[in-house]
């Protein structure tokens, strides 16, 4: 019988553990959260290279065991998770050893520009974020101190 607060894996990490053991393991591990996860899990997963898990936004990343060790983690991120969710899950992933992990923000228009010049601001504050960005957040094992 498992404890109340232990860890378990999160959603398709049973099957993610299997393929980290196989003969070709995937390079990339995906972990959507927000709107629509489930479904874009279940995308993600018909491209035998990379794995998707789900991260449900109810619940918290601490909850869970991340298998990422040493991989690259794009977080597939839609409405309906705070900033604040989406920093504790690239922080816990951090820590559970990735390599890298990245935010993709979807729904995002790229097209636009990420900052405008705004000059009724402040020198130094003139330069205003106006959309999302992909963010890419290297790994601690290579951090010193």
């Amino acid at each position: 019988m498992r404890q109340r607060n232990s860890k378990k894996l999160p959603p398709f990490g049973k099957a993610l553990a299997d393929k980290l053991q196989s003969a070709v393991p995937p390079w990339l591990v995906i972990v959507c959260i927000g709107n629509g996860c489930w479904q874009r899990a279940r995308h993600w997963q018909q491209n035998p290279s990379v794995w998707a898990l789900v991260m449900p936004a109810s619940d918290s990343p601490l909850d869970y065991l991340w298998q990422v060790q040493a991989l690259c983690v794009l977080v597939d991120r839609d409405l309906g998770v705070s900033c604040a969710q989406i920093m504790q899950l690239v922080k816990v992933l951090l820590v559970f050893g990735a390599f890298q992990v990245t935010v993709y923000p979807r729904g995002v228009d790229f097209s636009l520009p990420a900052y405008v010049y705004d000059a009724s601001k402040p020198v130094g504050e003139r330069w205003v974020q106006v959309r999302e960005q992909i963010v890419t957040y290297p790994g601690l094992s290579g951090r010193e101190g």
